[in-house]
């Protein structure tokens, strides 16, 4: 698998990601993940680069498949809705290596504007501007059909945005909880 190129994405808006920690929500060994919102005109070099090697991993699984009929993949990594791409990108956090039956863990490298790496601890919110550096990974499954995911590999955070104080209203006359250290003395 050596020969996979890692491409770098233009500048995008992250939606949803999973960057510090992984998701489990839908996948128990978790998996890193980010959409990244991307302008349509921005986009195009992207797309062409994906519709490219899903159209080579289709010729290739056909040429394969000794004059069986090969079904491609219903989805590419990528959806457009209106004015900008989604691009989708995921990694796995954990699992076992089917060739050699071993263990891994992993996770994105993670990277500020200047190339320094970020810590785990920083959470990287919705909303952060960022490139993100991943591999096409061409696939073939009889349910699915033939195809190419976008394998996350690693991000740069561009313009970063955080978490807030949750507590977004001003006092207000009315009622007010009794404070834990309030009760213990009554």
């Amino acid at each position: 698998m050596s020969d996979i190129t890692t491409n770098v994405s233009v500048v995008g808006e992250a939606i949803y990601p999973h960057l510090n920690k992984p998701d489990v929500r839908f996948n128990e060994y978790g998996e890193y993940k980010v959409t990244l919102k991307v302008a349509k005109q921005d986009a195009s070099a992207m797309v062409k680069e994906i519709d490219q090697a899903f159209e080579d991993n289709l010729a290739k699984v056909s040429s394969e498949a000794k004059g069986k009929k090969v079904k491609a993949a219903s989805t590419k990594p990528y959806k457009l809705e209106g004015d900008n791409v989604f691009f989708k990108y995921k990694m796995r956090a954990s699992g076992t290596n089917k060739k050699t039956n071993e263990k891994f863990s992993q996770r994105p490298a993670l990277f500020d504007a200047k190339k320094n790496p970020i810590p785990a601890s920083q959470s990287i919110w919705g909303g952060s501007l960022m490139k993100v550096a991943y591999q096409l990974i061409p696939y073939n499954s009889p349910a699915i059909g033939a195809g190419v995911s976008a394998r996350l590999k690693a991000a740069q955070i561009i313009k970063l945005v955080e978490g807030k104080d949750q507590n977004v209203f001003k006092e207000e006359d009315g009622f007010e909880t009794t404070k834990p250290e309030e009760k213990e003395n009554s």
